[in-house]
């Protein structure tokens, strides 16, 4: 409440008055007729370019249907086991990829132009193990099985008129349904996994092929229209249209192989090795002789972006400097022109050249290597007002084109000049000359008070500069953690590396103790993120597991830290059950050699473990009380292996927990994978899992229908006594199916 009577902080006289202009803060354009065009922000980035000229370069709405690389083709398919499948419409026939051969073979039992792949087919999509192919000369979507090429399903057209033509049909990850492209009826209908028509978009146009973004939306591509629909699935509506795929690349995971605009794929990465040069292969699957010719962008030849009115909030002001980041390719280059006034300038004084103050020429010639991400600065002359625009002229060779990241104009120039004797100003000349050579000092000093003034970021964990392994000179944020004694693991993702030194301060009075390690382990292993994650219910098959929808298990983190003392919670006659008061152990724990009847101690060991030269036999510490012994200093970190699959990243992990275990502490590391194995990895909740027994269907119960989640007995089951009673029989316990 007393803000306003305190003084007003100091401000330095050489502290200069700036405007940013950028992606993330706004470019403030202003279009005028005859002045700008041909400059907008790109899509991928935001950074100012020259527009790409239409029907240039990848597009969302080329005939291959992978919407300009974010998907594969119409006629490609994943399956979830890895395969990728092939339509080859030219013969009516399925392929699918031979990795150890890198060629695509055919489908195995499915004949050229049968029923199952009838001639004429469009689109393929696949999901939950089944092939949809989408023949709009019968009028049917075909549904096979992706593991043997039989036919499930052939769906025919919904009720209504004309008949539809399906020519793509794609499953939805969400709310189990299927979109099928009609061009006929112009939209696309929704069925479900058994082909039934649920609803029907319409008014999208003759659809071609369909994509689903991240964020379940629909994308529409259709014939003779350059830009596609970005349809919502649950409402049925078009929120939006693209055309170039840098408008929607966030929203797509990135292929794994190259896409060409006809259809062809580089199938070179998916080889089992890699093949080191391309291997491209066309729609029909066969290898081409040559790359297909890459579809680059061109661009006009030059263009013009003028700012709008920018304030230096004082009349008679004078401008300082401007400064860009900016990327310029070979044959490129920018011109960068300032005018300035007391009032706000129209559009008719604004076209006068006479007002544009030309400040520097930055160009980069044909025969020198591209710039990526360089600053260069240029000092504004003549430039006297409280309001400024900003104009620039970017030029290229129609294949490339300059891009500005980031622009800064300074203003209200505070020139080492007022130090000086007033002679050296005493007329404008004098004083022009005078800032221009003291600029080069000025530049200097005010590069090293930047620095002074940003200092805090260096003492923020989440914005401190960091530099890979090679050069750890740079690194501030190792060094930050080194003042709180945080070891961070070398190789590490960085932003997990930022969220363990952030959580360091909170985390510092339960350091040395299993909660503080297990703590720290789960932030630099990601694990905090699924704290109370529910998982969605599977969209494929039924999983009935007898317990209420809205009683969902949340997922639990796992219990990363055991202390080898808890192991002498023992089991007691009489009241063998696991809990609290009994836990089991695996042999690692003690790994103690011992002899079992019926092998001898010889080299290579038998079951026992003990091997001649190697086992010691040892008086001291019977095996009788090894829990009391050897585990009262030491405990075991269990870590999935899904967490340190990268190279280096299990080396790094086991020195990051040594820097934070007690120095008393005895810590070894223990890699889960998704195995168990009883007598080897069996510690009941650690390394080893019991879930939850599937509830076996009941024949008459709706909530149970058949799938492939039903149990049935194996032939020679006895259980073979006939039915008692509707709505008791369980399929596979009770009643057996001939």
């Amino acid at each position: 409440m007393n803000a306003r009577y305190l003084p007003p902080v100091a401000r330095a006289p050489h502290d200069p008055r700036t405007r940013v202009l950028d992606a993330r803060l706004g470019w403030a354009p202003l279009a005028l007729a005859g002045l700008t065009g041909g400059v907008a922000p790109s899509a991928e980035d935001g950074a100012l370019a020259l527009a790409a000229l239409p029907g240039s370069g990848r597009l969302l709405a080329e005939p291959g249907g992978s919407f300009g690389g974010l998907v594969p083709p119409r006629h490609v398919a994943w399956l979830a086991d890895g395969t990728l499948a092939l339509l080859d419409a030219a013969h009516g026939r399925l392929l699918r990829l031979d990795r150890c051969g890198c060629r695509f073979a055919p489908w195995p039992c499915l004949e050229p132009d049968g029923l199952r792949v009838p001639a004429g087919a469009t689109g393929l999509g696949a999901g939950c193990g089944l092939l949809y192919v989408a023949a709009p000369p019968l009028a049917r979507v075909v549904v096979l099985d992706a593991s043997n090429g039989a036919l499930r399903a052939a769906w025919p057209s919904p009720p209504g008129a004309p008949p539809w033509a399906p020519v793509h049909a794609l499953p939805l990850e969400h709310g189990g349904l299927v979109a099928v492209a009609d061009a006929a009826r112009g939209g696309v209908h929704l069925c479900s996994r058994r082909g039934r028509a649920l609803r029907f978009i319409g008014g999208l146009g003759a659809v071609r092929a369909l994509a689903v973004d991240a964020q379940g939306r629909l994308c529409v591509q259709r014939d003779g229209e350059a830009a596609v629909l970005l349809v919502d699935v649950a409402a049925g509506t078009v929120v939006g249209t693209a055309e170039r795929p840098a408008e929607l690349a966030r929203r797509f995971a990135p292929l794994p192989f190259a896409t060409h605009p006809g259809g062809s794929i580089d199938i070179a990465p998916l080889c089992e090795p890699p093949a080191a040069a391309p291997r491209w292969v066309g729609p029909d699957g066969a290898p081409l002789a040559a790359p297909p010719p890459p579809a680059l962008p061109a661009y006009p030849a030059a263009g013009t972006w003028l700012s709008g009115p920018l304030d230096s909030g004082e009349d008679g002001g004078t401008w300082d400097r401007v400064e860009l980041l900016a990327s310029l390719p070979a044959g490129t280059r920018l011109h960068i022109a300032f005018a300035a006034d007391d009032a706000l300038l129209t559009d008719a004084e604004l076209a006068e050249p006479s007002r544009w103050h030309p400040a520097g020429e930055w160009r980069r010639p044909g025969g020198e290597s591209d710039l990526a991400c360089a600053r260069a600065d240029w000092m504004l002359h003549h430039c006297t007002g409280r309001h400024g625009w900003l104009r620039l002229a970017l030029a290229g060779d129609t294949r490339s084109t300059p891009r500005v990241h980031r622009m800064q104009v300074d203003g209200l120039r505070t020139s080492l000049r007022r130090y000086l004797p007033a002679v050296f100003g005493a007329d404008p000349v004098a004083a022009e000359f005078s800032d221009r050579w003291l600029a080069i000092f000025d530049r200097t000093l005010r590069d090293i008070e930047a620095q002074v003034d940003t200092q805090a970021r260096f003492f923020d964990p989440l914005a401190a500069p960091a530099a890979p392994e090679v050069d750890t000179r740079h690194d501030f944020l190792r060094w930050l953690a080194a003042w709180v004694g945080v070891a961070l693991p070398a190789g590490w993702p960085l932003a997990r590396q930022r969220q363990v030194l952030a959580s360091a301060p909170r985390l510092y009075a339960w350091r040395g103790t299993p909660a503080g390690l297990a703590a720290a382990l789960s932030l630099l292993l990601g694990l905090d993120r699924w704290a109370g994650h529910a998982p969605a219910p599977a969209g494929c098959v039924p999983c009935p597991t007898g317990r209420r929808a809205d009683a969902a298990p949340r997922w639990r983190p796992p219990r990363l830290v055991l202390e080898h003392y808890r192991l002498r919670r023992w089991m007691a006659a009489g009241h063998a059950r696991l809990s609290d008061a009994a836990k089991l152990w695996g042999d690692r724990i003690v790994n103690r050699s011992r002899l079992e009847a019926g092998h001898t101690l010889e080299a290579g060991g038998g079951s026992g473990g003990a091997r001649l030269g190697v086992t010691q036999l040892l008086t001291m510490q019977d095996p009788l009380r090894d829990p009391f012994h050897v585990h009262a200093h030491r405990l075991s970190v269990f870590v999935p292996a899904g967490c340190i699959a990268a190279p280096g990243r299990e080396a790094a992990l086991a020195r990051f927990i040594a820097a934070e275990v007690p120095a008393h502490a005895e810590a070894r590391l223990v890699v889960v994978h998704p195995r168990m194995r009883v007598g080897v990895q069996s510690s009941i909740g650690l390394d080893a899992v019991i879930g939850l027994r599937t509830r076996p269907p009941v024949l008459g119960d709706a909530s149970a229908p058949l799938g492939r989640a039903t149990v049935l007995p194996a032939a020679g089951s006895p259980r073979t006594e006939p039915p008692r009673g509707a709505g008791r029989v369980r399929v596979g316990q009770s009643t057996v199916i001939r």
